[in-house]
C-alpha cells in the first residue's frame, strides 16, 4: 500500500461556517480535493466553540452523509475524521527543560530526547487538554539546534511548545464525533497551525512572521521566528462585532451584514460625506438615508481596536522587532475595502494579504469546485488534510441476500463464501467471474459525480489495508 494515497476527511468548526473536506495526497504530497462542503454555522458555533451540539451534529452529519454518498460507488465509507478548531481557549504554552550530563559530556540518544519530552509534559495544564506538541528546538553551547541526537553535550536546554484547549471543550468534541456521528476521532488539530502550514513558507517562518486571521467571532495571532512558533493567542472579537456595531445605529442585522460586505470600508474618508446609502427602518415599513461617513467611522473604530490588540499580542511574543516577513492577514474581515490603508494608518507597514495556498501542498483542478475559488480562505481545512497522517476510510462489508439461499436452495456456508468472494472482488476494483447459470449482480449505477471516475481506481488503494483473507498471489495469477 502506498502511504501517499491515503484518503483523509476533516471538519473545521468555524464561527461563520462549518466546513468539510474529503481529499487524498498525490505522490508529491499535495492535497487533492475529492469532495467539499461549507455550511453556515447559524449561531451554533460561538467564539470558535460548540454552542449548540444538536445543531452542530446535524450540520456535521449532513456533511459526512454527503461525503459517503460521493464514496458510494467505491464501496468505502468514512470511519474516522479529523476536527480542526480555532476556539477561544486555544493557546500555546512554552515549556523549557534543562538537563546536564555527567563528566565532559555524553552522546545524546533518541532515548535522551524522549526523556526530555516526557519531563516537559509532566506538569499538567490546569483545566486544559493537550492536543499537540510542536517539534522542539534546543540550545547547546550557545547554538540553536533542531536535533541533538548524536551530539556530545554537557548541558541542553530544550524548548517545547504545547497546544491545548479547555478540557470541557475537548470532551464536547469527542462527544460530537464518537456519540453523535458514530465515528472515531482521528485527532484534534489547531486551525492556526494548519493555516500556517499551507500559507507560510519555511523561509517566511525562519525570517519571522505574524499570521493574523480576523474571522467572524475571533482574531487569531500566530507569531513565528527562526522556524518556531513563539506565540499563539485567540482574541475573542472579530468581524461579527462590526455587524453588531452597525445594528446599534438602527440597522437590521441582515442589512448590516450585507452593507459591511458590499458597500462599507474599513477606513473613513472625507469624500464619503457626499455619499448616502438606503437602509430599511427597524419595522421594515420604509427606507431611510444614512451617510457613508457615519457607517465607515463605526467600522473604523472597531477595526482599529482589533488591530491595536493584534499589535499588543505580537509584542508579547518577544520577537516583534525581528519579524523580517512582517504580518500576513487572512480571514473574511481582511477582505474589506481600504483594509490595506487602515493597516498603514495603524502603523503596520510590512504586511501581505494571503491570496492563495502553496501550490506545492495543494492542488485543485480548474472548474472542479467553486469552494476553492479563493483558496486562501479555506487554508484551515486544507491544512488539516495536509497535516493528517491516518487514512479515514474503511471498506463496506457486504451481507448475503436472504433471497439467494431461499430461491436457489444453497447451503448457508456456500452463500457466505460466495458473498465473501464477491466482496473481495469489489475491494480489488474487479468482480469475480460468475458462472453462466447464476444471475449476475447488476453493476452499480453511475452517479455522475465529477469524482466518480477515479474512485474505483484510486480509493481502493487509498485505505490502510486489504482484507487478511485475500490471497494476493492468486489474484495476480487470475
Amino acid at each position: 500500500m502506498d502511504a501517499d494515497k491515503f484518503v483523509y476527511a476533516a471538519l473545521e468548526l468555524g464561527s461563520s461556517h462549518i466546513r468539510g473536506l474529503l481529499a487524498y495526497k498525490d505522490a508529491s504530497g499535495r492535497v487533492v480535493p475529492m469532495a467539499s462542503r461549507s455550511v453556515e454555522s447559524s449561531g451554533c458555533i460561538v467564539h470558535g466553540a460548540i454552542h449548540n451540539i444538536d445543531l452542530v451534529s446535524s450540520i456535521a452529519k449532513e456533511i459526512i452523509d454527503a461525503f459517503n454518498q460521493e464514496l458510494a460507488d467505491s464501496n468505502y465509507k468514512i470511519a474516522q475524521i479529523y476536527v480542526s478548531v480555532n476556539c477561544r481557549s486555544l493557546c500555546s504554552t512554552r515549556r523549557i527543560v534543562t538537563h546536564t550530563f555527567e563528566g565532559d559530556g555524553t552522546l545524546v540518544t533518541e532515548e535522551d530526547e524522549r526523556l526530555l519530552k516526557k519531563e516537559a509534559l509532566e506538569e499538567a495544564l490546569p483545566r486544559h487538554e493537550l492536543i499537540s506538541v510542536l517539534p522542539p528546538y534546543y540550545i547547546v553551547n550557545g547554538r540553536r539546534e533542531v536535533s541533538i541526537v548524536g551530539m556530545l553535550c554537557r548541558e541542553v536546554r530544550a524548548y517545547y511548545t504545547l497546544l491545548s484547549i479547555r478540557e470541557s471543550y475537548y470532551q464536547l468534541i469527542k462527544m460530537l464525533v464518537e456519540n453523535r456521528l458514530g465515528l472515531k476521532l482521528a485527532g484534534i488539530l489547531a486551525t492556526p497551525i494548519c493555516e500556517a502550514h499551507v500559507l507560510l513558507s519555511s523561509g517566511v517562518k525562519q525570517a519571522g512572521c505574524a499570521l493574523v486571521n480576523i474571522g467572524a467571532d475571533c482574531t487569531t495571532v500566530s507569531v513565528y521566528k527562526n522556524a518556531a512558533l513563539e506565540l499563539l493567542q485567540v482574541y475573542p472579537i472579530g468581524g461579527a462585532a462590526i455587524t453588531s456595531d452597525l445594528t446599534s445605529l438602527g440597522i437590521l442585522r441582515e442589512d448590516a451584514e450585507r452593507l459591511k460586505c458590499t458597500k462599507l470600508s474599513a477606513l473613513s474618508e472625507l469624500k464619503d460625506a457626499d455619499i448616502h446609502v438606503n437602509v430599511a427602518t427597524l419595522d421594515g415599513a420604509s427606507m431611510r438615508k444614512m451617510s457613508l461617513t457615519d457607517l465607515n467611522r463605526c467600522i473604523q473604530a472597531r477595526m482599529k481596536e482589533i488591530l491595536v490588540n493584534v499589535q499588543n499580542l505580537v509584542e508579547c511574543s518577544g520577537v516583534a522587532n525581528g519579524l523580517g516577513a512582517g504580518y500576513m492577514f487572512v480571514g473574511g474581515t481582511s477582505l474589506m475595502k481600504r483594509f490595506d490603508r487602515l493597516l498603514k494608518d495603524t502603523g503596520i507597514k510590512e504586511y501581505s494579504l494571503a491570496s492563495s495556498l502553496n501550490d506545492k501542498l495543494f492542488f485543485a483542478e480548474h472548474n472542479t469546485d467553486k469552494l476553492f475559488d479563493n483558496s486562501a480562505f479555506y487554508a484551515g481545512i486544507v491544512g488539516a488534510i495536509s497535516m493528517a497522517s491516518q487514512g479515514c476510510l474503511e471498506a463496506v462489508m457486504f451481507m448475503p441476500s436472504p433471497s439467494v439461499e431461499e430461491e436457489e436452495g444453497n447451503d448457508p456456508e456456500d452463500v457466505i463464501e460466495a458473498t465473501q468472494s464477491h466482496s473481495r472482488g469489489w475491494i480489488r476494483g474487479n468482480r469475480k467471474s460468475i458462472p453462466q447459470d447464476e444471475n449476475p449482480t447488476p453493476e452499480p449505477t453511475k452517479r455522475g459525480s465529477r469524482f466518480s471516475q477515479f474512485f474505483n481506481s484510486m480509493v481502493s488503494t487509498a485505505v490502510g489495508q486489504k482484507p487478511d483473507d485475500v490471497d494476493y498471489d492468486d489474484e495476480q495469477g487470475e
